[in-house]
């Protein structure tokens, strides 16, 4: 007996609150005292039959677990229960057990542990006096079976004694309410079905007290016909029978007509519970639809389980879902038995069959899309078509271009699985087109189709604007245009608008006659693997590179090769490059800025910082050769740092110009950086220069202030060097290691041609090994044609090695037939001379202007006046901070 009974205010307790949780969550769980209710008999002096029940209501629960309990009242209690709180509100049943003392309305209270909190709210109770306890109880109430059951079915009764309690045992899918006059003894008892119903017998008990509880069995079936067993299955007619399935996962089922179902269909059984029943169609015929396009595993079984049977079958409809849609099942793991879903319409975005999507039983065709599906078909400046590979399984399925806004012409080649586009036919803006993808164009699996897929068809322009002229130069904006304009129009003027990232390597330009200008800005990535000759950002320039930065150059050669130039016959100034360059070329000619500096050719206030490692010969930080046959070669005002180490025993390597053929200039050029040769074969290395081949090239106005260490010939300035006029050397290092070197160490020139006038060597150190009657010497060590060194100064030097001179290692008198004095008006300042053990002997040097220690000069008697006496030019040298320095040396950044 179920009562509801109307509390009075003070007997009602009721605890609400705003409680915080172990989670620092605020939670405002309640319990619904107004709706608590009892059911079952208490009856004075009658033990409680399992009944008896006390509903508590609450509202506000956010999860977890709650402990009931009562203390004894009146002979009765609710002995500690702990249940689940899964809704959010709802109600609770909890049996009473005991036996009633008093007569009359009680109240029990209940406490209720909950999230860390206690919270108390009451249950009234009527008990009532049995004046009979040994008699019978009288329940009358119709038991037909009740089949088909689609609605409310209502079955009135009557009890006596009228205040016996009538109760239903629980029942799956049948929500039971029973009305009843205490007074009367009538009522009756309403049975609503829920989807959930399928097939069972409803226990009806009347009980009073201590009498012998009358039980009422009701059959009840939501089906016309079976039991849900192979022997009977349940026999579906319509749409709320195939509804059934999903709370009959383990029952057979036969259709016995066709069904189409209205609804959005949710399909059978999950991983979790899946469908290991039988379903017949008995050759009949189920339309359904599902639309959820967020959703995975969509199909009519979402899981089809070990040992169920599907069979008979023909499906129609539509179903769209996101990954794993079908037609039948998303996965099974039995194959289905004479079922055909080719009148299913099934869309997604990936993983889409006929029948069945995944599992043991999958379809062998199911259409795959990959995870490097082209959202971009980007057509090279300059093509006319592109093609991007679709990334579909299998590939021979059929696109269907839905949308195309480009013009393009798209197609789809089912043997190599790419999409191209085709701009051909002109009219092409960039723009988005549509596809669609299905299993196959015609017959089954042409209804499997994916989602609208997009993909971005662009073209960028060649440029932004411009025509070329010098007026009006083409503009680039990124490394495509950068890359098409040099090649298409390369004799035009090319001019950037901003920074540039280049992508992958670039492919390089073959001659370029035009003028690049790149106002100041970086070009970032430049990677080249160079495997021809002459190799680098172009290959051949005779037109202007200009005011451009290139950094994290990235350079791996096999051949000659130059960053900006493989070959330059034109002018490259105000560029700047750093980055790293590997050359495993066994041949020549290796440079920073240009590989081959032919005549003509101009480099000019450019700066690298490399790391630089070579096996080649005719290395040099700017450039590798300077070869101005037929007309001049220049490399001025030009700055090198980082390293430089050749491994290889060759020639010809330097901070600036590894090589000098002709009537070439090297001039107002700085080099800091630490260059390395020391393979026996090494030889004519230089700060600066490394070795000429005849008399008419020109070293002027440079300076060096690094390290330099080579195996045999070895110069501050030039390991072999002509002409070399203003130069100097300053906080630098000089020295080769080759024991029994036939090689020269010295602070201007390892071997000097023609004259060495006007150099300053100061505070630096010249070291290393040399042959018989050589020595290390503080300008220059060997000669030829004529060589000769006059004006030059060695200030705060110190020289080492076996044997030692301040000035020149030997007379150039000796060497060759001379002209005048060739050696002349050299001076030093506080140079200290080490032998071979490292014993001071600087007082063995002899002065003599015009011998091989030169003239000895007090710091005092350095001044500007005594330098130019000397022959020094106060145009190119200025007097700076007490010393004598050069003018204009080395880049100059804008």
């Amino acid at each position: 007996m179920k009562n509801n009974i109307l509390l009075y205010l003070l007997g009602l307790i009721l605890l609400v609150g705003c409680n915080k949780d172990e989670e620092n969550k605020y939670i405002s769980f309640a319990l619904d005292t107004e709706h608590n209710s009892v059911e079952g008999s208490f009856v004075q002096g009658a033990e409680l039959l399992s009944n008896c029940q006390a509903s508590i209501s609450y509202v506000n629960a956010v999860g977890g677990t709650a402990t009931f309990s009562s203390e004894e009242v009146n002979g009765i209690r609710i002995e500690k229960t702990s249940l689940a709180l899964d809704d959010k509100a709802g109600t609770v049943k909890l049996r009473i057990t005991g036996v009633p003392v008093e007569l009359g309305i009680m109240y029990l209270p209940v406490s209720v542990e909950y999230m860390g909190y206690q919270y108390e709210t009451t249950v009234s109770v009527v008990i009532f006096e049995d004046t009979d306890p040994s008699g019978s109880i009288e329940f009358k109430m119709e038991t037909t079976p009740i089949t088909n059951m689609k609605s409310t079915v209502e079955i009135p009764f009557t009890v006596l004694p009228t205040m016996a309690a009538v109760t239903a045992s629980e029942f799956q899918g049948l929500n039971v309410k029973i009305t009843q006059d205490l007074n009367t003894g009538q009522g009756v008892v309403a049975l609503t079905p829920t989807a959930e119903l399928l097939s069972g017998t409803l226990e009806i008990t009347a009980s009073f007290g201590a009498r012998t509880p009358v039980v009422k069995e009701i059959s009840v079936n939501a089906f016309a016909e079976g039991e849900g067993t192979a022997e009977s299955p349940y026999k579906i007619s319509d749409a709320d029978g195939l509804n059934k399935l999903k709370f009959g996962l383990d029952k057979v089922f036969i259709l016995t007509d066709d069904i189409e179902v209205e609804a959005n269909w949710t399909p059978v059984g999950t991983t979790e519970a899946p469908f290991v029943g039988t379903l017949d169609g008995d050759d009949h015929r189920i339309t359904y639809h599902i639309n959820a396009p967020t959703n995975d595993s969509q199909a009519f079984f979402g899981t089809i389980g070990a040992g169920a049977e599907v069979k008979n079958l023909n499906f129609s409809g539509e179903v769209t879902g996101r990954n794993i849609v079908a037609g039948v099942a998303a996965s099974s793991a039995v194959a289905l038995e004479n079922c055909n879903a080719d009148n299913v319409l099934v869309k997604g975005e990936n993983n889409l069959a006929v029948l069945i999507a995944s599992g043991e039983e999958k379809d062998s065709r199911i259409l795959t899309i990959g995870k490097d599906f082209p959202t971009l078909i980007n057509i090279t400046v300059g093509e006319t078509s592109a093609s991007e590979l679709l990334d579909v399984f299998p590939m021979d399925i059929y696109m269907n271009v839905l949308k195309n806004e480009t013009n393009a012409d798209v197609s789809y080649n089912t043997s190599d699985g790419k999409i191209t586009a085709d701009i051909t036919n002109g009219d092409f803006a960039s723009g988005d087109i549509t596809v669609e993808l299905k299993l196959a164009e015609t017959g089954s699996g042409s209804n499997i189709i994916s989602l609208p897929k997009t993909i971005t068809i662009a073209s960028k322009k060649m440029n932004e604007g411009g025509d070329g002229s010098e007026a009006s130069p083409y503009i680039v904006a990124d490394g495509e245009q950068l890359a098409a304009m040099m090649t298409n129009a390369p004799s035009s003027y090319i001019a950037l608008q901003n920074d540039i990232q280049l992508a992958g390597e670039w492919a390089m330009i073959g001659e370029f006659t035009g003028d690049l200008d790149g106002k100041g800005y970086t070009v970032t990535g430049l990677k080249i693997n160079a495997k021809d000759a002459n190799s680098g950002f172009v290959k051949t320039n005779k037109g202007t590179i200009h005011d451009l930065k290139f950094v994290d150059v990235d350079v791996a050669a096999t051949k000659s090769f130059g960053t900006i130039a493989g070959i330059n016959q034109g002018t490259i100034r105000d560029i700047e490059v750093s980055g790293k360059i590997v050359s495993t070329n066994t041949g020549d000619l290796l440079g920073g800025i240009v590989g081959d500096n032919l005549a003509q050719g101009v480099i000019e206030n450019c700066y690298v910082n490399l790391d630089m490692a070579a096996t080649c010969g005719m290395v040099g930080g700017i450039a590798g050769r300077n070869k101005g046959t037929g007309g001049v070669a220049i490399v001025r005002n030009c700055t090198s740092e980082g390293t430089l180490t050749v491994t290889g025993s060759k020639t010809r390597i330097a901070g600036v110009v590894g090589r000098g053929e002709g009537p070439d200039l090297i001039k107002g050029c700085l080099s800091s950086m630490t260059i390395t040769a020391t393979t026996s074969g090494a030889n004519g290395v230089g700060g600066i220069f490394g070795a000429n081949n005849n008399n008419d090239m020109k070293i002027e106005e440079c300076m060096f202030t690094g390290t330099v260490k080579s195996g045999n010939d070895v110069g501050g300035i030039a390991g072999v060097g002509v002409n070399v006029l203003n130069c100097l050397v300053e906080n630098a290092s000089v020295s080769n290691t080759v024991s029994g070197s036939n090689g020269n160490a010295a602070g201007i020139c390892g071997t000097n041609k023609k004259y060495a006038t006007n150099c300053i060597v100061r505070n630096t150190e010249i070291s290393g090994v040399v042959g018989t009657s050589k020595a290390i010497s503080g300008i220059n060590g060997n000669y030829q044609n004529n060589g000769t060194t006059k004006g030059c100064v060695v200030e705060s030097a110190t020289i080492k090695g076996a044997k030692v001179q301040r000035i020149s290692a030997i007379n150039p008198a000796t060497v060759s037939s001379n002209p005048g004095a060739p050696l002349a008006d050299n001076w030093t300042y506080n140079v200290t001379l080490l032998d071979g053990n490292n014993e001071d002997i600087s007082s063995f040097a002899i002065d003599d202007v015009a011998g091989l220690d030169g003239g000895t000069v007090s710091q005092a008697q350095m001044t500007q006046s005594w330098y130019q006496s000397i022959g020094f030019d106060m145009n190119v040298w200025e007097w700076k901070d007490g010393k004598l320095t050069l003018k204009n040396v080395g880049y100059k950044r804008k």
